[in-house]
């Protein structure tokens, strides 16, 4: 046997056995799901119930989903086991247009279509054409990939929106730019889009973003109510008034810096400071990235980093950090690149962690593990690594 053959008998044994591995974790995950629904959860399909409860309410009176008591009462008509509690509203007016329709379905109809469209956007977003493939059925098999399925939440939304938008950057900037206009339902995650943006002087996309962001404000007020922005921004710091005082009960979901350090007790002062180190050091490193180029370690830096920025984000919003690692993986391997070893053993770590935050404290473990990944792809570890031709999706635009 030659050398070639060996060497390739060695690779599809080692295909082989990720396939392999990579079957299990999907059985596992679907294992897991079906156990969660069978289990009965209060309410019905977890925070889902929430999701879809905002777009029944707000079918029927507009900018009354503002109003936290009217909800959560409309709520308890829906499912009595609420008890005295209730899911608040504490996003923008646009999320709205993806909730109503939603509203309008049977519950567990419109659990399986939100899960089913947006799963399908975010691997279509993180793969495109290739989204039957190795890397679409890691998608499948990723840890966030349960813990957005369980909670019924939005991370896939998100991830579409944001992966979206910064792939298509390079050669559909209007496009791009409507898809990271959207993301703005969620605004802790476009923290570092102006600096994606002016990084890589993307003007149209600019543009694009900000008409998006006007159209969806004039659509949702014509077609709700006039006063509904206004009534979001009156009611926003009442809903960060009570973000501050249930912090602690969700300390263990939330992988950030300042819930971590909150977790372990540390004073306010020290989770706002070491929580805005960070975020300027993250900033610093997009910006860096991305004057360089729209390139594929720039987008996983964005999709990880955007966690590590934001001093809000659960668990079930890191789809958008297994599709960065999955776009850099796969940069790397296209081009013959190594896969650094240290990234491997982090990127599990942070599996294992997530999948244990689901029902235990594990106090600022993801962060630093988040930080740790941020910084091996940003080539802090293997200075050689820095910069690849072959990963470039595009270089720098014109100035």
């Amino acid at each position: 046997m030659t050398a070639t053959s060996s060497a390739a008998t060695h690779q599809t044994h080692d295909r082989r056995a990720v396939v392999i591995a990579l079957i299990a974790l999907v059985l596992y995950n679907a294992a897991y799901l079906v156990s969660w629904a069978l289990s009965s959860p209060q309410p019905a399909f977890g925070d889902f119930f929430g999701l879809w409860s905002f777009g029944k309410f707000a079918a029927l009176s507009g900018a009354g989903i503002y109003d936290p008591v009217a909800l959560a009462r409309y709520q308890q008509t829906l499912d009595p086991a609420l008890g005295g509690g209730g899911f608040p509203y504490p996003y923008p007016p646009t999320f709205l247009v993806a909730l109503i329709p939603l509203g309008l379905l049977a519950l567990p109809v419109a659990y399986v279509c939100w899960i089913s469209v947006t799963f399908a956007l975010y691997g279509l977003a993180t793969l495109g054409r290739n989204w039957r493939s190795l890397d679409g059925l890691a998608l499948l098999a990723a840890p966030t990939t349960l813990i957005n399925a369980i909670t019924g939440q939005n991370g896939f939304l998100s991830a579409a929106l944001l992966i979206g938008g910064l792939r298509l950057l390079a050669s559909h900037p209007i496009i791009a730019g409507a898809l990271l206009g959207l993301l703005a339902y969620k605004p802790q995650f476009v923290l570092l889009m102006p600096v994606v943006l002016l990084a890589s002087r993307s003007w149209r996309a600019i543009v694009s973003a900000v008409a998006t962001t006007v159209i969806v404000a004039v659509v949702t007020s014509a077609a709700l109510d006039p006063w509904i922005w206004l009534q979001w921004v009156m009611k926003f710091p009442d809903y960060q008034a009570q973000l501050g005082a249930n912090q602690a009960s969700l300390d263990h979901m939330m992988p950030t810096v300042i819930a971590g350090l909150h977790a372990l007790g540390a004073p306010p002062p020290v989770g706002i400071t070491v929580q805005l180190v960070l975020s300027c050091a993250i900033v610093a490193l997009v910006w860096a990235a991305w004057r360089r180029g729209i390139t594929n370690r720039a987008i996983a830096l964005v999709a990880v980093g955007s966690i590590i920025a934001t001093p809000y984000a659960m668990i079930y919003d890191l789809p958008m950090v297994a599709a960065g690692i999955a776009i850099h993986w796969k940069a790397r391997v296209d081009a013959g690149e190594p896969i650094a070893t240290l990234e491997i053993g982090l990127v599990i770590a942070l599996g294992v962690c997530l999948l244990a935050m689901i029902g235990h404290t594990v106090p600022l473990a993801a962060a630093l593990l988040l930080v740790l990944l941020v910084l091996s792809i940003a080539g802090v570890f293997d200075r050689s690594a820095r910069t690849v031709a072959a990963l470039n999706v595009a270089p720098p635009a014109p100035g």
